[in-house]
């Protein structure tokens, strides 16, 4: 009985050992695989595109995203208003109560050709005073 449970134990023990070795090799990397290597970072190249004139609403309103921030009122000559970031005119600070008539300039990603949402003042057309209810 003594030498049966010496032999199971030998075997158990050369067994564990293997399946350790086993288990600690499948963690080891191969001397030929290939480190990851990251993207490239995308740095973008905003251009200008042309001017165009927006009137600039004289009140703030709370932006429709995700992160709590004022947004300007803005509507383009056809007529379409739409919200623009408080500080993403660019060299434009707008007085509360202050309807402004500007010339503007939106940022374009020239790589991925779109609107990055951020303008550049050419100048302040005209502005006036606004009752505030």
């Amino acid at each position: 009985m003594i030498s049966f449970y010496r032999s199971n134990r030998s075997s158990l023990l050369l067994a564990g050992l293997l399946s350790t070795a086993t288990l600690l090799s499948a963690c080891q990397t191969s001397p030929f695989a290939r480190e990851p290597v990251p993207e490239p970072r995308y740095i973008p190249s905003i251009v200008l595109a042309e001017a165009q004139t927006l009137t600039i609403m004289p009140n703030r309103v709370a932006c429709a995203s995700s992160l709590p921030m004022q947004c300007l009122l803005a509507k383009s000559k056809d007529g379409s208003v739409f919200q623009i970031p408080y500080d993403w005119i660019d060299d434009f600070t707008p007085s509360l109560g202050t309807e402004y008539v500007i010339s503007a300039r939106p940022q374009v990603d020239e790589a991925k050709k779109s609107a990055t949402g951020r303008w550049t003042l050419q100048t302040i057309l005209s502005q006036r005073m606004v009752n505030m209810p």
